[in-house]
């Protein structure tokens, strides 16, 4: 059996990737743009639950001219490329993961942009435990969840295995895994970004955990 994960809100916060990378993102607009407290409107508007527009939304808020798209692409790209120092993982996550890993193959599917999502699993170390990363980016925007090619890759590199998918996107993560029959575990994250998101038809996943230490006792008999 081959152990196969999301990322991002799976395995470790999202929101704090988020935040690192805002201040970078709001230190560049203050020193590239001259926006006094950028950072912190930034900040705000992320926690007060903006997802979109959020760099164009602060730059109103502080009564500024709107940006060049020069300088969007400009503070897109320190988002996207920043490094943190280091990423914490979720306890549970880590726990089940150094658990799992002396017993079966264990692998990463992740959608998102590049380069974050490289930097992301590098700042969290994952080399350290997963013998296959697969960044549906790599494939092209049209392959990311729910399209399945990502996890027929998983499939090729793997003949003969059986699958777990763990995530926390109902909305995406479990209709490919479920058409292919693999096994599918949900970990609702309270303070995950898509702990509202609903699942689509034929989407939704065999087991739902609170966290993912619930989740070992699955395995305990080979998460049939």
């Amino acid at each position: 059996m081959v152990v196969v994960f999301d990322l991002d809100d799976t395995l470790y916060p999202e929101s704090a990737y988020v935040l690192s990378a805002l201040q970078a993102v709001g230190e560049l607009g203050e020193d590239r743009m001259g926006l006094t407290g950028f950072a912190l409107a930034l900040r705000r508007l992320f926690e007060s639950g903006q997802r979109t527009k959020l760099f164009q939304t602060a730059i109103a808020e502080l009564n500024r001219p709107a940006p060049t798209a020069e300088d969007l692409e400009a503070l897109l790209a320190a988002y996207r490329n920043h490094r943190p120092a280091r990423l914490d993982w979720h306890p549970d996550a880590l726990g089940l993961v150094k658990a799992l890993h002396a017993r079966y193959p264990l692998a990463i599917i992740s959608d998102g942009y590049m380069p974050t999502q490289r930097l992301k699993a590098e700042a969290l170390g994952v080399d350290r435990w997963f013998t296959h990363v697969v960044f549906t980016e790599e494939f092209g925007r049209a392959f990311w969840k729910p399209s399945a090619r990502a996890f027929e890759s998983v499939m090729q590199t793997f003949p003969g295995e059986n699958f777990v998918y763990i995530g926390d996107n109902l909305a995406k993560d479990f209709v490919a895994p479920r058409a292919l029959g693999w096994n599918t575990i949900y970990v609702r994250r309270p303070d995950g970004i898509h702990k509202d998101a609903l699942p689509p038809a034929h989407g939704a996943p065999r087991h739902k955990v609170s966290d993912l230490a619930e989740a070992a006792s699955l395995f305990s008999a080979e998460a049939r």
